[in-house]
């Protein structure tokens, strides 16, 4: 329907996306918090269709965690993930390295039969703040097919800045830290979600397929309050370089999906050159159906 979701935007601050009196995403895209913390757009809350709030805002284990965000915690030597940086043979140092990411302008905010648009323009800028990196970023929230889901997709490209480059990203892994290849689009899950079931596309479950390479990645856990049943998916669109991507997921201490494009590996970004990654976000209520999860991939995926 073209007037499925109402579009909500106070200017400066933040766009909220409504479906029949519900929020089911805030996207903050000027949030003022201490540069050690990487400033970035947000999404807190994602929810269901029926308001079931599968996100969390700056934890106090790791305040730069922000609910849905796009986060790196290696570009050259800069963090534009927040928080301290891995330092090869020494650990994690707080450094005046911590970058931002800069909303700029809207070039699309509306809603049609395709769902609700958002298409924005940003800047990372350094820590001595240089315009290093120049980013469009689309957000879809597609019309709702089930009155459980919610589907959004996120997807990126960034340029140097014209003259600049290359850009080099990384992870802690790339940096000397084993298994912490996390950077880019992730996810911070309620607390009450730890310790929930974690299952990838080639059948392999459990917190054990950290670091393994799939198609999408899947998380069901409860809410507290409702003692609700819910479920997480990211999908890596096949168009996407490395695909299948490596994954980066947690369900202990807390409960984190992150499709580690560098988990391993550091990927250069060339003068004059545009990188593309596109994701899909599914949100669930209820309990695990791999085969639901397939087929909304597929139909994602043809889309």
């Amino acid at each position: 329907m073209a007037h499925e979701y109402a579009i909500v935007h106070t200017v400066g601050a933040s766009v909220r996306i409504e479906r029949r009196g519900i929020t089911v995403l805030h996207y903050h895209y000027a949030p003022q918090v201490a540069q050690e913390e990487s400033p970035k757009p947000y999404i807190h809350p994602l929810a269901t269709p029926a308001g079931d709030v599968v996100t969390l805002d700056r934890p106090h284990d790791h305040v730069w965690h922000r609910g849905l965000y796009f986060g790196w915690a290696h570009v050259n030597d800069g963090n534009f993930w927040g928080g301290p940086t891995y330092v090869r043979d020494v650990g994690y140092r707080q450094l005046d390295n911590n970058g931002s990411q800069v909303h700029e302008a809207w070039e699309r905010l509306e809603h049609d039969a395709g769902g609700a648009w958002m298409v924005e323009r940003l800047v990372w800028i350094s820590y001595g703040g240089e315009r290093w990196i120049e980013e469009r970023r689309t957000l879809r929230v597609h019309p709702v097919e089930d009155e459980n889901e919610l589907l959004l997709t996120v997807e990126t490209e960034l340029s140097p800045h014209p003259g600049l480059g290359p850009f080099v990203f990384g992870s802690p892994t790339t940096n000397g830290r084993p298994g912490a290849g996390y950077s880019g689009l992730t996810i911070r899950m309620p607390r009450s979600m730890n310790h929930g079931a974690i299952a990838i596309d080639t059948g392999k479950r459990g917190p054990e397929v950290m670091g393994e390479r799939a198609a999408w990645l899947h998380y069901t856990g409860k809410l507290d309050g409702t003692a609700q049943a819910v479920s997480v998916a990211l999908f890596d669109h096949p168009a996407n370089p490395r695909h299948p991507t490596h994954f980066f997921v947690r369900n202990d201490p807390y409960g984190v999906i992150n499709p580690a494009f560098c988990w391993d590996e550091e990927y250069t970004l060339e003068p004059g050159r545009t990188l593309k990654l596109r994701y899909g976000v599914w949100v669930r209520r209820g309990g695990e159906d791999l085969e639901r999860v397939r087929a909304v991939y597929w139909k994602w995926v043809d889309a």
